[in-house]
């Protein structure tokens, strides 16, 4: 994903990411542990149906409910498993910002392709300046890798990210855009064209999908990508050629199974989402909530309909 950097300039240059990025889940066997095993055939389902790059131990993976040990395990296997076939990118945030440092040299070291943070969400930064500091202090110790600050509402850090990415050109050589877990399309677009259009803003809402595309989205990052790509990929399509009337229809296959996971739990639901593919994901970790089996099979029987599976 990284080329040289040219004389010219002292800031590294990197490849935008297309197209999409699947969120995936952190699989857990029985005894709660992480199974290494499965993620082989995470990364097979992922290239099979046309994804292009993971982004791993974020929200959905659960990453900061895993160890630094397990973390950098899970990196190392999809590294491994994906053998340049996807782009990978690696959550390294943490609350500590020397956990945040070793995994963000770790994933340099490991061969991933980009890095990425969730900002700290209870000391966290109070200003935008603040904000750039902290995420220069980690982005440097991966200096090599293009840095996706990843801006969500769940954080609770609620900055403009205009300013924020005006105020980080000239203090975060490696930063190479945002990944936008916002569903404020007017802010979108602003950072889409913030400093020149620079940088690559990748959108993170996956039920608002068809909405970033008509915008000019060239890649997203989520979830659902994992089991469900060829519906989004479809809309995608369907979007650029203008064939509304599909595309919505495709989205309100989407909001369906966006239901399901509002009513069951993100991470939970979509974990045992994945049993449609054949991947055993496991549980989620305290403190979340584990599902039932009555539970897990209302979720598949009601996605394999959505999907016509």
């Amino acid at each position: 994903m990284a080329t040289k950097s040219t004389k010219k300039s002292s800031a590294p240059k990197f490849k935008k990411l297309e197209g999409l990025i699947a969120a995936p889940h952190t699989p857990f066997d029985r005894a709660g542990n992480v199974n290494l095993k499965e993620i082989r055939k995470q990364v097979a389902l992922l290239v099979k149906n046309g994804v292009t790059g993971a982004y791993v131990c974020g929200t959905t993976g659960e990453g900061i409910s895993c160890s630094v040990a397990e973390r950098k395990a899970v990196v190392e296997e999809w590294v491994k498993q994906a053998k340049g076939r996807l782009v990978i990118i690696v959550h390294v945030g943490a609350l500590s910002i020397r956990d945040a440092q070793e995994l963000a040299a770790h994933a340099q070291k490991a061969g991933a392709d980009a890095t990425s943070i969730v900002p700290a969400n209870f000391f966290k930064p109070g200003s935008v300046d603040m904000l750039v500091e902290y995420v220069s202090a980690i982005a440097s110790h991966a200096p090599k890798l293009p840095f996706y600050y990843y801006h969500t509402t769940m954080s609770g850090v609620n900055l403009p990210m205009v300013k924020f990415l005006e105020a980080a050109a000239s203090k975060v050589p490696n930063l190479a855009g945002i990944k936008f877990n916002n569903p404020d399309l007017y802010e979108y677009q602003n950072c889409m064209r913030a400093c020149g259009g620079k940088y690559d803003i990748t959108w993170g809402v996956d039920e608002f999908l068809a909405g970033a595309v008509a915008l000019g989205a060239k890649s997203a990052i989520g979830s659902t990508y994992n089991y469900a790509a060829p519906l989004y990929q479809k809309i995608w399509r369907n979007v650029e050629t203008g064939d509304l009337k599909a595309a919505q229809a495709g989205m309100a296959k989407v909001c369906q199974i966006v239901d399901i996971l509002v009513q069951y739990g993100g991470v939970a639901g979509g974990k045992a989402m994945m049993a449609i593919h054949g991947i055993d994901a496991g549980d989620v970790r305290l403190p979340l909530k584990a599902l039932t089996a009555e539970q897990k099979k209302d979720i598949t029987t009601r996605l394999k309909a959505i999907l016509g599976k």
